[in-house]
């Protein structure tokens, strides 16, 4: 018998230690919800996990993006609609002063009219902004989280361009003018469909993409629980052995006597 060295108590002791730093991390996991609440637990995995998790925030911004851009469409779409029921409004003008029956006085205070309300129309056009900016122009939208604009943009030609009706224009004219405001409106119609579709895509992007990340950063909190419970019944057991090899050595008092 030996009493210098307890190997036993040694070998206990040591095995305590490995089961108490095992229970410890399983602690941490499970207080955390984190299978990888620090780089050395999977560091590889870490890595992947945190592009994921880049990934998921620009696609969230992206759908931000197109959802604010359709909000800009939905402005210039109701200035365009504005614009287009006084321009109706002005061809029942032209109609009505090119008949036989108006006179003098009618015609100027109907050139008077149209005259007021193709400056109301120039103002509701130039005055359609969204945070500063003009929405009747030619758009794009950063839909995507990549750097190609072919493929991460939506663009949307939503210039306004009809003439301004006078006391001189002819139905002609104000038929032009509805025709530029139709073409508008057209095109901001299937600007807000592509961006309606675009940010259903985006959405469901995010949570497959979160779900990617959840896979390799979250805990199984199952079975992690039962690692805990395994590695604390081990980290008792190691104590106890310990206890039992540190009294193993008194037997050697009995030689002595």
């Amino acid at each position: 018998m030996r009493i210098n060295t307890n190997v036993g108590a040694l070998t206990a002791s040591r095995n305590a230690f490995v089961n108490n730093i095992a229970t410890e991390n399983s602690m941490r996991k499970l207080s955390s919800g984190l299978r990888i609440s620090r780089a050395a637990d999977d560091a590889a995995g870490l890595a992947v996990a945190s592009k994921l998790r880049t990934q998921s925030r620009s696609l969230s911004q992206a759908a931000a993006n197109a959802e604010q851009g359709n909000a800009m469409l939905q402005i210039a779409e109701g200035a365009a609609q504005t614009i287009q029921r006084i321009i109706e409004r002005q061809k029942e003008l032209i109609t009505q002063k090119l008949n036989a029956t108006s006179s003098t006085s009618t015609t100027t205070t109907i050139n008077a009219e149209i005259a007021s309300l193709a400056t109301e129309a120039s103002r509701i056009q130039s005055a359609a902004t969204f945070q500063g900016m003009a929405v009747f122009a030619a758009l794009s939208f950063q839909v995507g989280d990549g750097d190609g604009a072919s493929v991460n943009q939506v663009a949307v030609t939503a210039t306004l361009t009809q003439t301004p009706l006078s006391g001189t224009s002819t139905l002609a004219d104000a038929d032009t003018a509805l025709d530029a405001v139709n073409e508008v409106l057209s095109n901001i119609g299937a600007g807000q469909n592509v961006l309606d579709y675009t940010v259903q895509n985006l959405k469901s992007a995010v949570v497959n993409v979160r779900a990617a990340e959840s896979t390799i950063r979250d805990v199984d909190m199952a079975e992690e629980m039962a690692t805990f419970t395994r590695n604390n019944i081990l980290t008792q057991a190691a104590q106890a052995m310990l206890s039992q090899a540190n009294q193993g050595s008194q037997g050697v008092l009995q030689l002595l006597r």
